[in-house]
C-alpha cells in the first residue's frame, strides 16, 4: 500500500452509526464513540472532531479514517488503540453552526463544563484514560487584515501542543516540542504543506495559539495529564478550482493518517496510563506568565490574495513562547467555602474529589488578604492583578468543602483557584469570587495536619 494513499483510497462506502454512545446533546441527539485499532495496542488516542459545527474539512478527514476496514487500519497502526468521537457538538453539525443549541461554544467550555455535550467529553477521558487525543478543527485562510497586505494564509494543515506552563513543567510530561518537530518533518515529507499553528493578530503579531484552559488542547491536558494535539485543517477557500479542492482534502486526509503512522512508530514517548503520578504538596505551578518576544522573527508560507502565487513573509513581531511570572507551592488541598455553590459545582464537574473535614477540629490553613487589586482591562470581568499578604492559621473547617491536590490533574485545583492564577475561576463573575482590596480571598490554601491532607 503506497504511503501517499489518502485515507479516501483505502476507504469503503461509509457504514451505519454503531458506536458507543458518550453522551447526548441537548436536543437528544447521541454523541457517538467508535473504537478502531487494535485492542491490545500499547498506545490509546482520542480524536476529537465537530466541537464546532461548521468546520466541516476537519469532520470529513474523520469520516475517511472510519470508512478504512479495519484490517487496513490494524496493519498501518498497529501500536494504537482508537476512541473516534466525530460529532462533538451534534446540534450544531446538523445545522453547521459554530455553537450548541444553548448558543454556547464548546471548544471555550473545558474550564466551566456549561454544557452536557463537554461534559461528556470529560467524562470519557477519565473513563477511558488516553495517553494521546488530536483534538481537529478547520481554518479560514482568509482573515481581513491579512487580506489588506494582499495575504491569504496557506496551510494545508496546522498543528501546535499545549503550552499553558503548568503543563510543560510537570515532572516526567512528553517534550511537546520533539513530538511538534517530528510530525511536522514527517508530514512535509509526504508533500503535505504543515506548520505550527499560528495566529496572526491585527496589531501584526505573530503567535501560537493560546495559553488559556478554556479550549480542549490545553484544558484536557491541564486536568488529566493527556497529551493533546491541535490539528487545524484549512477550509477551501471560494476561488478555488475543484482541482485544488480535491488535492487540500485528500493531503488533509493523508496528514491524519500520517500523525496517527507517527504516533505508532513513537508510541514509547507517550507514559503508560496508570504511569502519571499526581502532584504532591510543595510542587511549583505556573499561574501567571506572558509572550515572550523572538527577535529574529517569524517566516511564514503565505500565498498572493491577487494572483494565487506562493509568498513567504516576515513577521518582525513575533512571540515565540511564554515566560513565566509567578508561580505558586501547591497545598495540601485548597478549602472552598459551601456558599460558593457555583464554584464547588465546578469542580465536581471536573471529577475531583473532596475530602469531608471531621467537625470540630482544627486545621493549619492559609488566608490571603487582598492588600491591592488591579481593576481588569476587560469589561465584565473582576480583578486582573491583586496583591497578597498571607497569614496562616488554624481553622475548623466544617463551613467548607476540602479538595485534596494530591489527586489526578491536581495542578488544575493552583490555576482553578489561586487568585494571582491569570487563568482562575475568580474571573468569571458568576462564580461569586470577588476581588476587592482590603478583603479576605474566600478560598482557604489547606496544609496538612493531624494526619489529614
Amino acid at each position: 500500500m503506497p504511503p501517499e494513499s489518502s485515507l479516501s483510497q483505502l476507504s469503503q462506502p461509509p457504514a451505519p452509526p454503531c458506536g458507543h454512545i458518550i453522551g447526548s446533546s441537548k436536543e437528544h441527539r447521541s454523541i457517538f464513540s467508535f473504537a478502531r485499532g487494535r485492542a491490545d495496542a500499547p498506545l490509546r488516542v482520542l480524536i476529537l472532531a465537530g466541537q464546532h459545527g461548521d468546520e466541516r474539512p476537519a469532520q470529513r478527514t474523520v469520516e475517511a479514517l472510519l470508512a478504512i476496514t479495519p484490517t487496513d487500519l490494524d496493519n498501518r497502526l498497529p501500536n494504537l488503540q482508537l476512541a473516534v468521537v466525530p460529532e462533538a457538538n451534534p446540534d450544531g453539525c446538523a445545522v453547521r453552526s459554530r455553537f450548541n443549541a444553548d448558543g454556547i461554544d464548546l471548544n471555550r467550555d473545558h474550564q466551566l463544563l456549561r454544557s452536557g455535550e463537554t461534559a461528556a467529553i470529560h467524562q470519557f477521558v477519565r473513563e477511558w484514560q488516553p495517553q494521546v487525543i488530536l483534538d481537529l478543527h478547520s481554518y479560514p485562510s482568509r482573515r481581513r487584515h491579512l487580506l489588506e497586505q494582499n495575504l491569504v494564509l496557506d496551510h494545508d494543515v496546522f498543528i501546535d501542543v499545549a503550552n499553558h506552563p503548568a503543563i510543560l513543567a510537570r515532572p516526567g510530561s512528553v517534550a511537546g516540542g520533539e513530538v511538534l518537530q517530528g510530525m511536522l518533518k514527517a508530514l512535509t515529507a509526504r508533500e503535505i504543506r504543515a506548520g505550527r499553528y499560528t495566529i496572526v493578530e491585527t496589531s501584526g503579531r505573530a503567535r501560537h495559539s493560546t495559553p488559556d484552559v478554556v479550549d480542549a488542547r490545553n484544558g484536557l491536558a491541564l486536568r488529566y495529564g493527556v497529551f493533546t494535539l491541535l490539528v487545524e485543517n484549512r477550509q477551501p477557500r471560494r476561488e478555488e478550482a475543484s482541482t485544488e479542492r480535491r488535492r487540500l482534502q485528500s493531503a488533509q486526509e493523508r496528514a491524519l493518517l500520517v500523525m496517527l503512522e507517527w504516533l505508532s512508530q513513537n508510541h514509547d514517548l507517550f507514559p503508560s496510563r496508570y504511569a502519571v503520578q499526581p502532584p504532591a504538596p510543595g510542587s511549583p505551578v505556573q499561574v501567571r506568565f506572558k509572550y515572550q518576544h523572538h527577535w529574529g522573527g517569524l517566516r511564514l508560507a503565505c500565498r498572493d490574495a491577487d494572483q494565487g502565487q506562493p509568498v513567504n513573509v516576515m513577521f518582525s513581531r513575533y512571540c515565540a513562547s511564554l515566560v513565566v511570572r509567578r508561580s505558586v507551592l501547591l497545598p495540601a488541598g485548597y478549602a472552598v467555602p459551601r456558599e460558593l455553590v457555583a464554584l464547588r459545582a465546578v469542580l465536581r464537574r471536573h471529577g475531583f474529589v473532596s475530602t469531608p473535614w471531621p467537625p470540630g477540629e482544627l486545621c493549619a490553613v492559609e488566608k490571603q488578604r487582598i492588600e491591592a487589586a488591579r481593576p481588569s482591562h476587560r469589561p465584565g470581568r473582576s480583578a486582573g492583578r491583586v496583591f497578597l499578604a498571607p497569614h496562616r492559621m488554624t481553622l475548623e473547617l466544617d463551613r467548607y468543602e476540602v479538595f485534596p491536590s494530591h489527586q489526578a490533574g491536581g495542578e488544575a485545583l493552583a490555576v482553578f483557584l489561586e487568585p494571582e492564577s491569570q487563568h482562575g475561576l475568580h474571573r468569571v463573575l458568576d462564580m461569586e469570587i470577588p476581588l476587592a482590596t482590603h478583603s479576605w480571598y474566600p478560598v482557604l490554601r489547606v496544609f496538612r495536619n493531624g494526619g489529614h491532607s
